[in-house]
């Protein structure tokens, strides 16, 4: 399982494409001023890490709409500065499920792939809308497979 490389890499741009969380929050520890700027964070504010923003943004993925699984192979993920990939966060709050959510969708792909094609269905809008009703990133109209043995 652990030298499923290209699962991992397909797995990490689904993430990047689609984050479970479209934003994260932190709250200011201590007063953190900012380098290069005047700007001084004060303890106990709220920030907002625009996840969804940092995953789209064409200065770290360019074409960022393209579903690429190579933008995660070891060497263009060490061009990258490693915060502008955060769908379990980073840092001392890092989703504390990570390597269990990474094995369980190795996992279920190598099973399932390994048994089934998957197509999309003509009943799935494309592009897909995301629904800005959902506290969760989820599509407008739903996510439509057409599944076949193999």
């Amino acid at each position: 399982m652990q030298d499923m490389q290209y699962i991992d890499q397909c797995i990490n741009e689904s993430l990047r494409k689609y984050p479970p969380a479209s934003n994260l929050t932190r709250t200011v520890s201590k007063d953190y001023k900012l380098p290069n700027s005047n700007v001084v964070l004060q303890q106990g504010s709220t920030l907002i890490v625009p996840v969804y923003a940092l995953h789209h943004d064409a200065e770290y993925y360019p074409n960022p709409e393209k579903y690429d699984p190579d933008r995660f192979t070891p060497e263009e993920m060490a061009k990258r500065n490693p915060y502008c990939f955060l769908p379990f966060g980073e840092g001392p709050r890092i989703c504390i499920g990570l390597r269990f959510g990474m094995m369980q969708a190795r996992v279920g792909l190598a099973y399932l792939l390994r048994d089934f094609s998957f197509t999309l269905s003509s009943q799935t809008p494309v592009p897909l809308k995301i629904s800005p009703r959902s506290p969760v990133l989820t599509s407008e109209g739903g996510l439509w497979l057409k599944v076949e043995k193999l």
